[in-house]
């Protein structure tokens, strides 16, 4: 007789090749399984796994039991005919980022996106990213039923975007491709273009024919390919306008650490700056920085201030305008072409369209 491990191990495993084959199409929404004879014969296991292994798929929302103990697979979103869409996304501080505002954005727009049923997990953390946490995070994921693919944002390396594949729904990763420079087989992935933020703010300071700028970034995201593509970029650019670029390193293992050091730093920094100097904040969500407070500008006449992050309602000083439609339409692109196996749905580099916001922004009236 099996013992009760191994009964369990077989129907897991008997559960999850049904799973793959009910997100693959092959069992159609509101159609029957197999009897569990058949299912038995099929797996060469008893009928008794079967039905544990039905269990399983009962338990996760995949399956649903009618009259006369037939199995069917359930039914899809509430939104007639829509595709049920996961968004999962893993940082520092994840309501600041770009990408996540971007898919925020399309999340939030019931009526163009009507055909999408988009739900989120969000987790925003200070901590450092390790593998154990994303292991747990993939075990809540792959018991969430019944979905039409995921959208993963977290910058990863090629064995946690292996790991993410291995969910039983198909994936498309947002963000940056991974330091090695490649993407595991059969992945795909849509990018923003690293170097189209810094390079705005570089073509900003030349047409605007500054004395010198200054760049103040946290060095943390710097030791990674995509970041040290963008700083060279930036670099190579100034250089050919023959403007001066000074890079001031912020150290931090987070966000909130590279502020702090950023709020002790900058004020010593500023007070050593030419008239002329555009500094820019890169990498680092500082509300001192963008309202004024950190830098009064009665105090540093001549010197322009610029954010590069996601500004706040009160900012006060210049920031960067980022259009997301072009990322958002190819998002959904390939969404619907999640299954499509050409070369042209597994990467995508997509421009922002960056534009400096010269004008602070209007403060809210007390009324």
């Amino acid at each position: 007789m099996k013992s009760s491990r191994e009964t369990g191990s077989q129907s897991a495993r008997v559960a999850k090749t049904l799973e793959r084959e009910i997100f693959s199409g092959d069992f159609p929404p509101d159609s029957p399984l197999p009897s569990t004879r058949i299912l038995a014969a099929r797996f060469e296991v008893s009928q008794r796994v079967v039905l544990s292994a039905l269990d399983l798929l009962e338990k996760k929302d995949i399956l649903v039991r009618q009259e006369r103990k037939r199995v069917y697979v359930k039914a899809r979103s509430a939104v007639d005919g829509a595709k049920e869409i996961l968004f999962f996304a893993f940082g520092d501080e994840i309501g600041l980022h770009s990408i996540y505002q971007a898919v925020n954005g399309m999340i939030l727009d019931t009526d163009e996106l009507r055909r999408y049923d988009f739900f989120s997990r969000i987790v925003s953390s200070g901590g450092p990213f390790t593998s154990n946490r994303l292991d747990r995070e993939l075990a809540r994921l792959d018991n969430l039923g019944f979905i039409d693919c995921a959208l993963i944002y977290c910058f990863m390396d090629e064995e946690s975007m292996r790991k993410c594949m291995k969910l039983p729904y198909p994936v498309i990763f947002l963000g940056e491709i991974p330091d090695s420079g490649k993407l595991p087989d059969g992945a795909r992935m849509i990018s923003p273009d690293s170097t189209g933020l810094l390079l705005a703010s570089a073509k900003y300071a030349v047409e605007k024919q500054y004395r010198e700028m200054v760049l103040a970034h946290w060095e943390e995201p710097a030791k990674h390919r995509y970041e040290q593509k963008a700083l060279r970029t930036i670099e190579t650019f100034l250089k050919k306008h023959s403007l001066p670029l000074r890079k001031i390193p912020i150290p931090g293992e987070n966000i909130r650490e590279a502020c702090e050091n950023l709020h002790s730093t900058l004020p010593s920094l500023t007070s050593s700056l030419s008239p002329g100097t555009l500094l820019a904040l890169h990498g680092i969500h500082s509300v001192e920085f963008e309202t004024g407070v950190l830098l009064p500008k009665k105090n540093f006449p001549g010197i322009d201030l610029l954010s590069l992050t996601l500004p706040e309602p009160d900012c006060r000083i210049k920031s960067i305008f980022r259009d997301y439609r072009d990322f958002q339409r190819t998002v959904v692109d390939f969404i619907e072409n999640v299954r499509n196996p050409s070369e042209k749905y597994r990467h995508a580099t997509i421009n922002y369209h960056y534009k400096v916001v010269e004008e602070p922004r209007q403060k809210k009236s007390n009324q």
